[in-house]
């Protein structure tokens, strides 16, 4: 798969901010698997194409050289819901720290997890500014 047709998968499940519908799909050799259906399209034959995903154990995937993975979501069992991204820079309209959701794709560099209270505090003292991508907003969420 190439990373340009990865690209629509993440911009509709960020549009829609849902998970895509569910799929079965029966791979090469017989074995049948469930996926999530992202884009259906036809073409001028009249066949129709779907481009789904398939959670797959990391065993079985191996990255292609070249291929920037950097902006892929990455969860993490029981990690936390924010992180806390130090900058270089201090001033009174850009703070040192910006507050991210932990799967936001503009989070890079040094990271700090942070809790649900922390992220409260960090934004509600100005110690830390909301992530523009991301826009987290932990108390609607802690609430």
């Amino acid at each position: 798969m190439t990373s340009q047709m990865c690209q629509p998968t993440i911009i509709i499940e960020l549009m829609y901010e849902h998970l895509a519908p569910r799929v079965t799909v029966t791979l090469p050799g017989g074995r049948v698997t469930e996926g999530r259906l992202h884009a259906r399209r036809q073409d001028s034959g009249g066949q129709w194409w779907f481009e789904v995903s398939l959670p797959m154990p990391a065993a079985d995937v191996r990255p292609i050289d070249g291929e920037n993975y950097s902006h892929v979501p990455t969860e993490r069992h029981g990690s936390p819901a924010w992180v806390l991204q130090a900058l270089r820079h201090d001033t009174p309209k850009r703070r040192a720290l910006v507050l991210h959701r932990a799967a936001c794709w503009a989070a890079e560099g040094r990271l700090t997890p942070a809790s649900d209270m922390e992220a409260i505090a960090f934004l509600r003292h100005g110690w830390a500014t909301a992530c523009d991508a991301c826009k987290p907003a932990p108390e609607a969420d802690a609430g």
